[in-house]
């Protein structure tokens, strides 16, 4: 195991962030499987009411508009998902106080309360960061942990900073009760860098780049450890020494001849060249985004069959592995 990647997988909380669209929920799929692989018992955790997960772990339909369960569900050796959802988690909670299931659920279910629960800021992020805290601090009978590696695929720049401030907001206002105490377990977690660690995931183009300085930023103003920046879908390299010259012989082909428009030789020198430019774009920005974050970040190529499935998330499961195997310098906290 390399030093990175022991570096990652010795944390209990992983918490996979980014600007929407850059693939972390992807990300996050990958290093739980990685992270499964290299022999660690580990729970992915997806949040909201749409469940992504299943779907790429397994070869199956997505239990999308399934109840969420309240146990992890097992997606392949030492791999486990789940789908976590304020509202059960509330109610998950309240039955463990009152100890009797009808009345916690007639308090969920009085119209009352959800009044008062739609008027009251913070909570879903809260209870959201309580069952993490619950399940990271779970053991087993012999006093090992339950869990001793969770991913979270947490929400995109903005819910996300939503997410990670909310306990240093009570905290500002709530000074004695069990609602104090609880959220100072909460706090005392997520900014306990040997515990847990965020990752951002970006494109190597300007507004990803940007969102992802400013995000990195504000998490580190919250006193969060950070870890090392995923830069994903980068262009591979196209393996041409001289690539100028060979498009140039090229383009002087008759394209009278080709199979398909698409191998016409003006199609393919212009599909080179677009990814030429963007490679160079991509190397322009990476070498900004290391500079201003002042470590090296983790590259993953654009996959050609995407991950929407077991064998795409195996796929980039095995770039990730090659991108900490490769990464030379320790991973920024």
């Amino acid at each position: 195991m390399t030093d990175p990647m022991a570096h990652l997988l010795a944390r209990r909380l992983l918490l996979v962030t980014g600007k929407g669209g850059t693939g972390k929920t992807s990300v996050a799929a990958a290093l739980g499987r990685l992270a499964a692989d290299a022999g660690v018992k580990t729970l992915v955790v997806e949040l909201g009411h749409t469940a992504v997960l299943p779907d790429l772990f397994a070869a199956r339909r997505p239990r999308a508009s399934a109840a969420p369960l309240r146990d992890p569900e097992p997606a392949g050796p030492r791999l486990f998902t789940l789908r976590l959802v304020p509202e059960e988690a509330l109610l998950e909670y309240l039955e463990l106080k009152l100890r009797v299931r009808a009345v916690a659920r007639g308090i969920i279910g009085n119209a009352g309360f959800r009044r008062f629960l739609e008027a009251a800021p913070g909570w879903r992020e809260l209870i959201t960061l309580g069952k993490l805290w619950h399940l990271v601090t779970r053991e087993d009978a012999r006093g090992r942990p339950v869990w001793p590696l969770i991913v979270v695929d947490a929400p995109a720049t903005g819910h996300g900073l939503s997410l990670l401030s909310t306990p240093a907001v009570i905290l500002d206002t709530v000074r004695l009760g069990p609602l104090r105490r609880n959220t100072d377990l909460v706090q005392a977690l997520l900014t306990d860098a040997a515990r847990t660690l965020v990752l951002t995931v970006t494109l190597l183009e300007e507004l990803p780049v940007n969102e992802t300085l400013e995000l990195r930023a504000r998490i580190h103003a919250l006193g969060l450890g950070l870890g090392p920046v995923i830069a994903n879908g980068v262009e591979p390299p196209l393996g041409l020494p001289d690539a100028e010259r060979v498009l140039a012989a090229l383009a002087l082909q008759d394209g009278a001849d080709a199979p398909s428009p698409l191998a016409d030789p003006i199609a393919v020198c212009a599909s080179v060249r677009h990814r030429l430019l963007r490679a160079r774009m991509q190397a322009e920005f990476r070498i900004r985004l290391e500079r201003e974050v002042g470590a090296a970040s983790l590259v993953l190529p654009w996959l050609e069959q995407g991950v929407d499935g077991p064998d795409g998330v195996a796929a980039l499961a095995a770039c990730l592995q090659t991108a900490l195997a490769q990464q030379s310098a320790g991973v920024q906290t």
